[in-house]
């Protein structure tokens, strides 16, 4: 998508009744939502009870001590004071961005899912999150943060469309009362290339 043309969607979808964006900090549009939502916002034309900002923790920020960190960044970013929904975004851990390592895709071994929840849920008890979910988890991993968590993920998002309808998630987030909202709901069409090579070959292409 083009960066430049991100707060005059969010104006689109606002004028069109739109209440719920759903971002992430490694979107890199914060921002540029940000500033669409002040303007609205300052206007008096919505009032922020009316909205549901979901933004997401990025994968190297998957340590107890960075949650609070990218979490204001994302609302500095925003301009809000809180969000309703603030996700962990993947399950896999990465290291955080240092002036050592400043790869963004390193491989984080230790990466500790209760102790990350444990840094959620403080940060539900400081009002900057209204609630905290997940995202991109799978049901074992879901059911070891349920089993130590105070504040249970009220939200799984995943990708969830008539090609991948993944049953067996949908029904186990159901009986825990977690909620499942799906991205890509009209598939992934770009991935037909990647997957087709994977096939053809029996391996994926680095």
């Amino acid at each position: 998508y083009d960066i430049k043309n991100i707060e005059k969607s969010v104006d689109a979808a606002l004028d069109a009744g739109y209440r719920h964006i759903d971002t992430a900090y490694v979107y890199d549009n914060e921002a540029e939502i940000g500033q669409a939502l002040r303007k609205w916002l300052e206007s008096g034309k919505i009032k922020r009870e009316e909205l549901f900002i979901t933004t997401k923790l990025p994968q190297y920020g998957l340590h107890p001590e960075s949650v609070e960190k990218y979490l204001k960044l994302s609302l500095a970013n925003l301009q809000l004071d809180y969000v309703d929904l603030y996700l962990l975004h993947h399950s896999v851990g990465f290291m955080d961005i240092t002036q050592e390592n400043t790869d963004p895709h390193v491989l984080d071994p230790e990466t500790d899912h209760v102790k990350i929840w444990k840094a959620m849920e403080a940060q539900v008890n400081a009002g900057r999150a209204k609630s905290i979910g997940l995202s991109n988890f799978n049901a074992r991993q879901i059911k070891r943060v349920c089993q130590s968590a105070r504040i249970k993920p009220v939200m799984l998002q995943i990708e969830l469309h008539v090609f991948f309808e993944q049953r067996e998630i949908v029904s186990f987030c159901k009986a825990l009362d977690i909620q499942v909202t799906a991205y890509a709901p009209l598939g992934c069409p770009d991935f037909g290339t990647v997957v087709r090579r994977a096939g053809r070959a029996r391996h994926l292409p680095a």
